[in-house]
């Protein structure tokens, strides 16, 4: 019992963070004995022959010394009496105490805890004193039973034993106080340290009842009754109630649910916290909550234990143990903790195992060696499933069957199968050579198919899993048929795994079957696929391609780059960087591809290894036939100084294994692995200056850090060599080199439908498959190559019309063994940890936990050792760690139920308010997220607006837009969503604005966004706050994207709200907004009309000076002049258009914010354009763009692009203008902007046109045409028909030309556009009408009419000299 009575100097019973409470903690072990002895020193310690007890003073001879602690020492003794060893256990004595234990009720009730007797209970023999001289104090001491073995305490700070042997452990407990509670009797302090687990797995329980008997009546620390221990008292004890059997029963489901969790109910900081918790009227958490995958019925059990109020709380002892068996009964004989789901088809490879004897050794085994051997044949099944990650269905005699895919499918579920049984065969080979019964061997058989997973109710006993369909079958006559350490495959499963293994056909009805042979040598998986039958298609990849491609263009110039192809599992990543390896010329330049392996992922430099030895040809073997002289010359050839030759030498040499020594001293050897480093970069750098290299580094998610490492060292060496690196990951991997120029992530998003479909019929390979078929594929395969890959073989496999499989799991399950493989104090940080976040700082988490600082340092360091975290030194003021991969982080963070996470993040929230105001100060979002996971959003959501804010200031457009969106989500979840109506509806046109500037007008969440703001606006009618915004907003968003519709509704509900509030600012927002309607829909004398009665309205208001009006394309007056100079060059009148004009430029040149002034300047370029002042416009708006930077400009830009372009066509410099119109227009499209996209269109054709080149003119007019119908933007419309009927009569189809020319006139006629009905009249005279000569003078001389003589317009002087050319009669001359 050794073991036992140390436990009494350890605190195991109460958490780390709980260590702090009081200097008394450790008493808390044993209530009783602080109670019995609360002195501060044990005054006498007895020697090894002392004698004492009994009648005489000398019953008890003195051993030796167990243990000891802060209540007392333990000793074994040998009771001469009854000679029998027992264990003696010393209390510290209180002085009011000392001499009165003798006749008190504490010993006549301690006397009858001894009559207890039970094989589950420690006994208690006697309650005795140690007498002295008579100035001595008696020292009162136990006489007990004494045993070998461990605490509960021991074994739980191991891990959790597991399910069945919780209900085993608990099932013995139960049994001991339901006899105790049969006399009784009532514990009262049931813990983990009362519970010995002896070495021949008997359980005792220890201490019984006697913290009840001792205890005083004021309690020594506030809120703590006397009797107990804080983390498993029942409520009543805290209440100072009564207590009975009942009691003992909450305490023994607080040892359950920590058994079962390895965790308390109720984690907590400080016994006023555990005390309100506990009396609180909420439920404790449920198991499941903590653990998932136990029983439903577990569930309820512990339920049933933790009832707060005692008389709905289990009744008894007894009543526990037969659930608890019952319980057990429902486990079934194969299963320790059945995952409960319900019935659902599922793909899985099943893995049939059968062990086989030769005959002569069959005869002689008896029943007990036969189930000795089937024992260590399930063990050794196991044993290597697991290790797959497959798990056991069946294990009974001499079969076992396992399963992949299920309960968690995996993207390589049947290689892993193949692998395993490969595994098994090699095993027992192996076993049987050193067996005392050689010839063993097993036969193994793997099917996949689908199958049903289905639970079993046995009459309200639990429920059985159950495995449903033929797989089962098959998988077992499989095994049948195989021969002795052989596995054999269905045709199914050969179909899947036969470009990762070699096999041969057999003809063994009735299905289709393969012999395996070996796993093949093969460098990446799409060497698999090549083997198994050829790649994929590529489709919808040409984008990325012409990327990669034009990357490899460049490296081979000299211009090297890193690329990162980033995308989820499936996406793709592999075959694109196929297809570009098979575009690079293997004889022009070195290919170098290897691949990153999840069970290499801890060896250092693997990939790289076997990427050398291909480089170098060598085989597994070939260095220790190769000379050394050999590698030397290859390494000289190349340029490699001498003196990193053995480095090199080393990798090759060295084997890839996950343990290899060697390379694991590298690790460790920082100036051995600098060398390595410098050899493999000199070499990869030597070989471009030979050749071009392309290297592939795939899958890095699992590369080792050495290889990370150098891949990080080669990339700040790669601007300048012949070298484009490409590597492949998953979305979790973050890069840990800095950012440099010739880094650039590609981040691979789903395919469309359309590309699915296309992906679907490139498989079938000329087979039919029926649509619905088709539309089922791309429908459940959501956009994901790999899986439509798979299901789309899959069904060609099956016949028409079968059920399609579903898509597989996610991998984020993965981790979650990893987690569970921690011990419980680590994996408690790690998920406190991945609460915190992807990065924190030692600092914080210090603050957390009210922990040891050493205890802590070796928490850290052993989540480091495991892989979960890596160190990183960028806080100031100490360490700080970071997640290995964010996926790691994620599974942490998943496995604890919400009620843990969200009071984890309120404590790191309330941290870092009290301690850490730099973080707050400077990173607002870090306070806001743990404030939105803690559920206080009504408290987050200040910050994530701050946050957002900050990130504008800084540029900082996508931050801005995750922070502003955060904000949005959380107004979801506040109680009195309409109280908050403003608040979203000023975020939702912060997010427009930001949505607008990085996704573009066309952007289907600009669309969202704003539709919700008129929803909004609906909905809020008179009490619409900060209504400029909105129309900055919503207005230009309407207005850019050619939504005409929607902004003419948006005007009305202006003006009717501003008619309501008799606001004139309101009322000048809408005639503003109708004024811009009208001028895009070429209704001139309206826009005007608006505009005008916009500064009547206007003229006693300020306008507004707010950043948000600055960031925007225009203040009010810039657009104001804008509009009224547009119109007033469109009817011809001089003298207000330069009116307008010269107050614009004035501002232009002001010292207005500097989005003013551009806008200004790129719009007085424009009415130049119309003007037809080609050098007046290329001034301008080189002027403007010469001013625009920042983000928030780029329509701006794009338009000033295009006005330079056609002045630079006007000026000569034709090639350099097409080049700017062009590059400005694709900019526009890029960014989805719609209302003058005609407009840019039309000058585009007329350049075309004064060119010659008449079928691109067409073209662009044609598409300026269908935009304008198709958006209502139509102030330019005339001007695209007259250009229209140029290019059609240029054509030689002058039919054509004259009907669009009529047309043109027509348009400009109706909308009052003077100059544009100049233009086409003049256009018209100058093409002969047989039929009516006399029509084109009477139309020019009606037009030119209606103007002053001396007007100074380029159009009508030329409509004058024309007229004049007609009245004398010469139609030639105007031919000519």
């Amino acid at each position: 019992m050794k073991e036992e009575y140390i436990r009494e100097s350890e605190q195991g019973d109460v958490p780390p963070s709980e260590a702090s409470v009081s200097e008394e903690e450790g008493d808390f072990e044993d209530s009783f004995l602080r109670e019995v002895a609360h002195a501060d020193a044990l005054l006498r310690v007895p020697l090894p022959g002392a004698r004492m007890g009994g009648g005489e003073g000398r019953r008890f001879e003195i051993l030796e010394e167990l243990g000891g602690g802060a209540m007392g020492r333990v000793f074994r003794a040998r009771d001469v009496e009854l000679r029998r060893e027992v264990a003696l256990k010393f209390l510290l004595p209180r002085s009011a105490r000392a001499g009165q234990l003798s006749g008190s009720r504490l010993w006549e009730e301690a006397r009858a805890i001894a009559q207890l007797d039970h094989e589950n209970i420690v006994r208690l023999f006697d309650v005795s004193e140690w007498r002295g001289a008579p100035w001595e104090p008696n020292v009162p001491f136990l006489v007990m039973e004494c045993l070998e073995g461990e605490s509960l305490t021991s074994v739980l700070r191991r891990g959790r034993p597991g399910l069945r042997r919780t209900l085993e452990i608990l099932d013995a407990v139960a049994a001991g106080l339901a006899h105790a509670h049969a006399h009784h009797i009532v514990h009262r302090d049931l813990k983990p340290s009362n519970v010995l687990l002896t070495r021949d797995g008997r359980v005792k329980l220890l201490d019984f009842g006697l913290a009840h008997l001792m205890s005083s009546s004021s309690p020594i620390v506030p809120h703590l009754p006397t009797a107990g221990t804080p983390a498993y008292m029942a409520p009543e004890q805290w209440r100072g109630g009564e207590q009975d059997a009942r009691t003992d029963l909450w305490a023994a489901g607080v040892l359950m649910y920590e058994m079962l969790t390895g965790e308390f109910p109720y984690p907590f900081t400080s016994l006023q916290e555990l005390r309100e918790r506990v009396l609180s009227p909420e439920p404790v958490p449920a198991v499941r909550e903590r653990v998932p995958e136990l029983p439903e019925e577990v569930e309820r059990l512990v339920a049933a234990l933790l009832v707060k109020e005692p008389a709905r709380r289990l009744g008894s002892a007894s009543e526990l143990r037969t659930w608890l068996r019952r319980l057990e009964d429902s486990l079934g004989p194969w299963r320790e903790t059945p995952k409960f789901v319900p019935p659902q088809r599922r793909q899985v490879t099943l893995v049939s195992c059968t062990l086989v004897t030769s005959s002569s050794n069959e005869g002689w085994l008896d029943p007990e060696d036969a189930s000795e051997r089937h024992a260590a044949f399930h063990r050794r099944c196991a044993d290597i499933i697991q290790r797959y990650e497959g798990a056991i269905a069946l294990s009974i005699g001499e079969e076992m069957l396992a399963c992949f895919g299920y309960p968690t499918a995996r993207e390589d579920d049947s290689e892993r199968a193949v692998r395993a049984g490969l595994q098994l065969t090699r095993a027992f080979q192996e076993e049987s050579r050193h067996l005392d019964h050689p010839g063993l061997a097993v036969r193994v058989g793997i099917h996949t198919d689908e199958v049903v997973f289905d639970a079993l109710s046995l009459d309200g006993q639990g429920r059985l899993p159950a495995l449903q369909g033929e797989a089962p079958r098959v998988a077992a006559s499989l095994s049948r048929q195989a021969g002795a350490s052989t596995v054999l495959l269905s045709g199914t499963t050969w179909r899947l795994v036969r470009g990762a293994f070699e096999s041969e056909p057999i003809g063994l009805p009735p299905v289709e079957t393969y012999r395996v042979l070996r796993e093949r040598g093969v460098a990446s998986r799409f060497e698999r696929a090549l083997v198994a039958g050829g790649l994929s298609p590529l489709v919808g990849r040409d984008c990325e391609l012409e990327r990669l491609r034009g990357f490899w263009t460049r490296a081979r110039d000299g211009v090297g780059a890193c690329l990162l192809l980033s995308g989820e599992a499936g996406i793709g990543k592999s075959r694109l960087i196929q297809e570009l390896w098979e575009r690079v010329s293997p004889e022009s330049s070195y290919r170098l591809r290897c691949q990153c392996w999840w069970q290499f992922r801890n060896s250092a430099f693997s990939p790289l290894i076997e990427l050398l030895r291909c480089f170098f040809q060598f085989g597994s073997d070939a260095l220790q036939r190769q000379k050394p002289s050999e590698v030397d010359a290859r390494l000289m050839a190349l340029g490699v100084p001498p003196k990193l030759w053995r480095e090199i030498s080393v990798l090759l040499a060295a084997p890839c294994t996950g343990d290899d020594s060697c390379l694991a001293a590298l690790e460790n050897q920082k100036e051995c692995k600098r060398m390595v480093l410098d050899a493999l970069r000199l070499l990869f750098l030597r070989m471009a200056e030979e050749r071009p290299v392309l290297l592939v580094v795939e899958d890095l998610h699992w590369a080792d850090p050495s290889t990370l490492e150098l891949l990080g060292l080669l990339s700040e060496h790669i601007s300048k060599a012949r070298l484009l690196v490409v590597l492949s990951a998953r979305p979790e991997f973050q890069p840990s080199w800095p950012p440099h120029l010739g880094f650039h992530p590609i981040v691979l998003d789903r395919l469309s439908s359309e590309s699915t479909v296309a992906l679907v019929r490139g498989l079938a390979r000329g087979r039919s498959l029926p649509e619905e078929t088709v539309s089922q594929l791309v429908a459940k395969t959501d956009g994901i190559p790999l899986f439509v890959e798979e299901m789309t073989r899959l069904v060609l496999e099956r016949e028409p019309g079968g059920h399609l499989p579903p898509i597989p799991v996610t991998l984020r399950e993965l981790l979650l063994s990893r987690l569970d493989a921690l011990p419980p104090r680590q994996k408690a940080l790690a998920q406190l940890c991945a609460v915190v976040g992807r990065g924190f700082s030692h600092a914080l988490i210090s603050q957390l936990l009210a922990r040891d600082e050493a205890l802590l340092q070796e928490d850290l360091a052993g989540l480091v050792s495991a892989g979960l975290l890596q160190r990183s030194w960028e806080e100031p003021g100490g360490d700080a760690y970071q997640f290995r991969h964010a996926l790691i982080q994620e599974a942490a963070y998943q496995s604890l139920p919400r009620s843990s996470r969200r009071q984890h993040h309120r404590r790191v929230a309330q941290a870092l308010v009290e301690r850490f105001q730099d973080v707050v100060s400077a990173r607002p979002e870090v306070l806001a997220h743990h404030y939105t996971e803690a559920g206080e959003y009504a408290v987050a959501l200040p910050h994530w607006e701050r946050a957002a804010q900050m990130a504008i200031v800084r540029s900082a457009s996508l931050e801005a837009l995750s922070h502003t969106q955060q904000a949005l989500a959380l107004l979801r979840h506040l109680p009195d969503r309409r109280a908050y109506q403003g608040d979203e509806l000023r975020l939702l046109n912060s997010l427009g604005i930001l949505l607008m500037d990085i996704k573009g007008y066309g952007s289907p969440e600009v669309e969202r966004t704003y539709a919700r703001v008129l929803e909004l606006f609906r909905q809020m009618g008179d009490v619409v706050p900060q209504l400029e915004l909105l129309w900055m907003g919503l207005g230009a968003y309407f207005s850019m994207t050619g939504r005409f519709d929607r902004m003419q509704e948006l005007a009305e509900q202006l003006l009717l709200l501003g008619q309501r509030r008799k606001s004139p600012e309101l009322i000048a927002q809408g005639y503003r907004m109708f004024s811009t309607l009208c001028f895009q829909k070429g209704e001139l004398d309206r826009a005007l009309d608006y505009r005008e009665q916009v500064t009547w309205l206007m003229s006693s208001r300020s306008a507004l000076n707010g950043v948000l009006d600055e960031k925007l394309w225009s203040t009010e007056r810039v657009d104001d002049l804008v509009i009224q100079s547009f119109v007033y060059v469109l009817r011809i009148q001089p003298l207000e258009s330069q009116q307008c004009m010269n107050e614009l430029l004035a501002l232009a040149r002001g010292r207005g914010h500097p989005v003013n002034r551009v806008c200004a300047l790129i719009h007085a370029a424009g009415i130049h354009q119309l003007h037809g002042d080609a050098r007046g416009t290329l001034r301008l708006s080189e002027e403007g763009l010469g001013l625009a930077s920042g983000i928030w400009l780029q329509p701006l830009v794009a338009g000033g692009r295009a006005l330079r372009g056609w002045a630079l066509t006007r000026l000569g410099r034709t090639r350099e203008g097409l080049e700017a119109m062009r590059s400005g227009i694709d900019q526009l499209k890029e960014l989805g902007s719609k209302a003058f996209m005609h407009y840019f269109l039309g000058l585009l054709a007329d350049v075309y046109l004064e060119l010659g080149r008449v079928e691109e003119g067409l073209s662009a007019v044609e598409a300026g045409l269908r935009i304008s119908e198709e958006t209502g933007a139509r102030f330019f419309e005339a001007e695209l028909h007259r250009i229209h009927g140029e290019l059609l009569r240029a054509d030689g189809r002058e039919a054509e030309a004259r009907c669009c020319l009529l047309r043109a006139l027509a348009v400009a006629r109706r909308q009052r556009a003077s100059l544009f009905e100049l233009r086409a009249t003049l256009a018209l005279a100058r093409q002969p009408d047989m039929a009516h000569p006399e029509a084109a003078p009477r139309r020019l001389a009606r037009l030119c009419g209606r103007f002053a003589p001396d007007l100074d317009v380029k159009e009508l002087h030329e409509a004058r000299l024309l007229l004049e050319q007609l009245r004398e009669g010469g139609r030639e001359g105007v031919s000519a």
